[in-house]
């Protein structure tokens, strides 16, 4: 996205509104828009923002698989700019259990591209993602 710093100071503070409300149409189209447009500068911006709507226990499930996929996005557009703590890690791991399928899908896909720029980080999710494997039906 090119333009004025300004302008886009004005767009990350109105997307990071949208992430606050209540309303999860809001975020969900925050998020959206944060992964259709997204660069280094809104990797950085939203670095806190997207992963606590992922991990929170209050957020709808729609809204956790848009943040994950927006997290994908964004780490495959600047992976140096993405820094995520150990706490976020771990409960990201844990996505791999959520019920809604469209939840642990998401984090598989971001687990996995996480996986291959550290690997030692996230050797915790091995019996996790093994564990969810040998529960799904087979047909």
């Amino acid at each position: 996205m090119n333009s004025s710093t300004e302008m886009k100071q004005l767009i990350i503070q109105n997307i990071r509104n949208d992430l606050q409300s209540r309303n999860p149409i809001f975020i969900n189209l925050a998020l959206q828009c944060v992964a259709n447009i997204g660069d280094r500068e809104m990797a950085v911006a939203f670095t806190n923002d997207i992963p606590r709507l992922l991990i929170s226990g209050d957020t709808l499930d729609a809204v956790k698989q848009s943040a994950a996929l927006c997290l994908l996005r964004l780490h495959r557009t600047s992976p140096d700019s993405l820094q995520l703590n150990t706490e976020w890690t771990a409960r990201i791991i844990h996505l791999l259990n959520d019920q809604h399928l469209g939840v642990a899908t998401a984090a598989v896909s971001l687990i996995d591209a996480l996986v291959k720029r550290s690997p030692d980080e996230y050797k915790g999710c091995i019996n996790l993602a093994v564990s969810r494997l040998s529960r799904m039906p087979m047909t």
